[in-house]
C-alpha cells in the first residue's frame, strides 16, 4: 500500500509528513491483504478487472503410436470477474479547532483517517474472502451448529487445512510456505495448543515486517483484531452460553486478489486547508481531511482458499 497526498496548496515537507502518517496507520489495519496476488490496471482502460484460470490437462498416461501424430486436446479455462469502485471519506475541522486543539497541523485527523482506510479496505477483503472460500467445519463437530467452545483451531485443524489445500493442488507461496489469517480468540487457541512452535523462533525481520506471529504445519500466521466469526451461532443446549463460530481462513498462492487503478496502489490522503480563491468557504471557517482509493478484490479460486471454521474458549455469549 503507498499513499500520496492530494492537495496542491501544502509545503512539500508537510506533504511528505502527512503522507507517512496516513500510511504507517493505514498498514497497521491492514491483514487481510496477507495473500493476495495485486494487480494493477492502466488508467482509461475500463472499471471490469478479468482474471483467467486455466485448468490443468488430463494425464498422458496411454504411449504415443510409433510416427503417428496424437490427437490434440482442448485448453480450457474459467474466467472471472472484478468491478473497481471508490471507497473514501472525509471530516471537516473548524478553523477554531484548529487554533485551539493540541491536534498540530491535523496529524491526529491524518492519523485517524489512516486508520479508517486501512480498517475499510481489509473489511472489503475480509467480506470477500467469506463469500469465496470453501468451507471446512472444525473435525471435533457434526455440523456448525454443533460447534462448542471446546472445538476450538487446534494443531490437528492446522493440519486438516493443509491436507485440503494440498489435495486441492494449491500452490505454496514463496518458500514453500502456505498463509493463515487468525483472530485474538481462535490465536489464544492455537498458541495454548501443544503442537504450536513458538512464535520467537521465526521472528526474523521479514516475519515482523508481514506481521507474522508463528509457523506451523508449513503455514505462516498473521492475526488480525477484525476476525470474522457468527455470534450465538454454535452448539448450545438450553439457550444460554451460546458459542460463537470463528472463521479462520487459509490459503495457497494465487488464491486472490486486490486490483489497483493505475498507479494508485493504495488510499490517497487529502488535506486542503483554505485558500485565497475559495468561495466555498469565505471566512476560512474549515479545512478538510479525507482519503479515496478505486478498488477491487475477488476470489481467484476457492478451492486454494479454506474458510475453517471453529469455535474458542470463551468465545460465547448468554441469549
Amino acid at each position: 500500500m503507498a499513499s500520496t497526498t492530494g492537495q496542491a496548496n501544502l509545503s512539500p515537507v508537510m506533504q511528505t509528513f502527512y503522507d507517512r502518517v496516513f500510511l504507517e496507520r493505514a498498514k497497521t489495519a491492514l491483514r487481510h491483504d496477507f495473500g493476495a496476488d495485486v494487480k494493477n490496471v492502466p488508467l482509461n482502460s475500463g472499471k471490469v478487472v478479468y482474471f483467467t484460470r486455466f485448468t490443468p490437462l488430463a494425464l498422458a498416461t496411454t504411449a504415443l503410436v510409433e510416427a503417428t501424430n496424437p490427437t490434440a486436446v482442448d485448453m480450457t479455462a474459467t474466467t472471472v470477474s472484478a468491478t473497481l469502485t471508490e471507497y473514501g471519506n472525509y471530516t471537516t475541522v473548524g478553523s477554531l479547532f484548529e487554533m485551539t486543539s493540541l491536534d498540530t497541523n491535523l496529524r491526529e485527523h491524518v492519523d485517524i483517517h489512516g486508520q479508517n482506510a486501512g480498517e475499510t479496505i481489509d473489511r472489503l477483503i475480509r467480506t470477500e474472502l467469506a463469500s469465496g472460500a470453501t468451507e471446512l467445519t472444525v473435525s471435533t463437530a457434526t455440523s456448525l451448529t454443533n460447534i462448542h467452545t471446546t472445538d476450538t483451531l487446534t494443531g490437528l485443524e492446522v493440519r486438516r487445512a493443509v491436507r485440503t489445500l494440498k489435495k486441492n493442488k494449491a500452490y505454496p507461496f514463496a518458500g514453500g510456505m502456505f498463509r493463515a489469517i487468525i483472530g485474538p480468540d481462535t490465536a489464544m487457541d492455537l498458541m495454548g495448543n501443544s503442537e504450536w512452535l513458538d512464535a520467537h523462533r521465526y521472528t526474523t525481520a521479514d516475519a515482523i515486517e508481514r506481521g507474522v506471529v508463528g509457523k506451523l504445519h508449513g503455514v505462516e500466521f498473521v492475526e488480525t483484531n477484525d476476525q470474522l466469526y457468527s455470534l450465538s451461532a454454535g452448539f448450545s443446549t438450553d439457550a444460554t452460553n451460546i458459542a460463537n463460530i470463528y472463521s479462520n481462513f487459509f490459503f495457497g498462492a494465487h488464491a486472490y486478489a486486490v486490483i489497483n487503478l493505475g498507479s494508485t496502489t493504495g488510499p490517497r490522503i487529502y488535506v486542503k486547508t483554505p485558500g485565497a480563491t475559495s468561495t466555498d468557504n469565505p471566512l476560512d471557517m474549515f479545512s478538510t481531511v479525507g482519503w479515496k482509493q478505486p478498488f477491487a478484490v475477488k476470489t481467484l479460486n476457492a478451492n486454494w482458499l479454506i474458510e475453517l471454521k471453529t469455535g474458542a474458549t470463551d468465545g460465547k455469549n448468554a441469549a
